[in-house]
């Protein structure tokens, strides 16, 4: 059970995380509070994996890989742990998850290099183990992808941000290949840059400002806590595919007037699967996910739709 200065706390570090050299001593202060108390329980958070890491999430565009949306049909429980357990040690695959779909019940995200790479990797993955009715669905446009949990709301909503089709690489911006990973770990500390700063010869003012820059570029994003929604009873997870005609303008839209909606994408469809517009809800309860569906199916009254709750996320704790 999370308490008041927890939720209020967890709030600041997604919602408001200052781009400073000492972060922590800003929350603290618009908590009123002081930075011993901030650094404490964030730490005891981080303890208990309710925050799964402090920084930001590096663009897999940034490393000239591509994505896509994999949903597949399983037999039975057999078949979800075999998957599970695969996925779960592949560190190209974020998220893995059982859903309440009659024809495609695992769905997971997978990244490489490109995607005839990743469509043979899928093949190699799923057909020995002897599933070989699955569907993967290239991103055509990202619109979203920034997921943070309202712990006071109960339902998780973020502000539009556009995403850059085109992202370049941290050497096109003068940087190292790894500075991007190096800062997007920061420790509870009162001064998070300090040993990025010393390892690249800079002052910690100069790396925010290169954080800065990363994140103007589309190199990094979604700044501050990442969160496990399931530790802080964000139990409610849909997945809504709508069929659209102009599915990249259907997208844009969410993005920018749906707050609640997170991984808002246009996805080149399979005959299999006709949908070209995803977006997925969190909550703490179901009838608030189910409010905000309706407002957007009413709104772009889509030809055909499915709401794919989640049953169990099977690659749960992973910082993105």
């Amino acid at each position: 059970m999370l308490s008041e200065l927890d939720k209020r706390l967890l709030y600041e570090l997604q919602y408001n995380f200052p781009l400073t050299p000492t972060p922590f001593e800003e929350v603290a202060r618009a908590l009123g509070i002081s930075q011993e108390r901030v650094l404490e329980r964030t730490k005891e958070l981080m303890d208990n994996k309710i925050i799964k890491r402090i920084g930001f999430t590096v663009n897999y565009k940034s490393m000239g890989k591509v994505a896509a949306l994999v949903g597949v049909k399983v037999r039975g429980r057999k078949d979800v742990e075999a998957l599970k357990a695969i996925l779960m040690n592949n560190p190209e695959v974020t998220h893995n998850y059982l859903r309440d779909d009659p024809d495609y019940q695992v769905w997971f995200t997978i990244k490489a290099k490109n995607m005839e790479v990743l469509k043979e990797e899928v093949k190699n993955i799923l057909e020995p183990l002897g599933l070989n009715d699955y569907v993967v669905l290239p991103s055509k446009k990202v619109c979203k992808v920034s997921v943070r949990y309202d712990p006071i709301r109960g339902i998780a909503w973020s502000p539009y941000s556009p995403q850059k089709d085109e992202v370049p690489k941290p050497e096109d911006l003068g940087l190292p290949e790894e500075f991007p990973k190096d800062v997007s770990r920061l420790k509870p500390v009162e001064r998070p840059y300090a040993e990025v700063a010393k390892k690249y010869g800079m002052s910690e003012e100069e790396v925010v400002e290169k954080v800065k820059l990363l994140l103007r570029e589309g190199v990094l994003r979604n700044p501050g806590a990442s969160v496990d929604g399931d530790k802080i009873g964000f139990k409610y997870n849909s997945m809504i595919v709508m069929k659209v005609d102009d599915d990249v303008e259907v997208c844009r839209r969410i993005a920018e007037e749906v707050p609640e909606a997170s991984h808002v994408v246009a996805r080149v469809v399979d005959e299999r699967w006709p949908y070209p517009v995803y977006f997925v809800l969190h909550a703490t309860k179901k009838e608030l996910v189910e409010d905000v569906a309706s407002r957007v199916i009413e709104k772009f009254d889509p030809y055909d739709y499915r709401k794919l709750y989640s049953l169990e996320n099977l690659k749960p704790g992973v910082a993105r």
